[in-house]
């Protein structure tokens, strides 16, 4: 059986293939995707109940630089600044180099700084420096007899050692040596106490800031 087709009738039949087509892709395409939901707003790095209670002790101007839970050091810790002004950096002491990627440590001039350790519902400081660096027990041996109006501190958080923390003393009177004292958590005497030149043994307490080097117990 032979059949004819017009022009138009071609036409009609390419227009009614073409639809098809254009039906069946559709069909198979992948739907529009549902518009996203809002993402939980991500958990603050410090709880609430943390920044207010360093508030509650040290002040509106008080900051919560690093918080975590270290078993090194017996739990949740909070290291607590204020920090000096801006406009009143001491003795013209160069700002601070901004850390390196690879590196995680973090750099601040203050004129207070308190770790407090968590003991059951309660916070305990277990370690201040403003103008002298102190743990529960007395001064620590290598920072300066003389006060300390601010300091250039250096931390490090790491999840096995805790934290690790450096004490430049800033706007020294004139012919004062400037040394940095390192602080890190002595698991023996479960206090923060500062470290001799090599940064590996803990170096004993004073009674005052200038007095003699003197060993506690535990």
């Amino acid at each position: 059986m032979n059949f004819k087709f017009s022009q138009r009738g071609i036409a009609a039949m390419l227009a009614a293939i073409l639809c098809a087509s254009l039906a069946a892709g559709c069909d198979s395409a992948p739907q529009p995707a549902a518009p996203a939901t809002a993402a939980n707003p991500a958990e603050p790095a410090v709880p609430d109940t943390v920044v207010a209670t360093a508030k509650a002790a040290y002040g509106t101007d008080a900051e919560v630089l690093a918080y975590g839970d270290f078993w090194s050091a017996g739990g949740q810790q909070a290291l607590v600044v204020r920090r000096l002004a801006a406009t009143a950096v001491p003795g013209g002491a160069p700002a601070p180099a901004a850390a390196s990627p690879q590196s995680p440590e973090t750099t601040a001039d203050v004129i207070h700084v308190s770790i407090l350790v968590r003991d059951g519902s309660n916070w305990k400081e277990a370690f201040s420096a403003d103008e002298h660096l102190k743990n529960r027990r007395g001064y620590l041996a290598g920072s300066p007899a003389a006060p300390v109006p601010a300091w250039r501190l250096g931390y490090e958080k790491t999840e096995e050692k805790g934290f690790l923390l450096s004490f430049t003393p800033l706007n020294l009177s004139p012919g004062s040596k400037q040394s940095t004292v390192r602080v890190a958590w002595n698991p023996k005497l479960q206090e923060y106490d500062s470290l001799d030149a090599s940064g590996t043994q803990f170096q004993a307490i004073r009674s005052t800031p200038g007095g003699e080097s003197v060993k506690m117990k535990p």
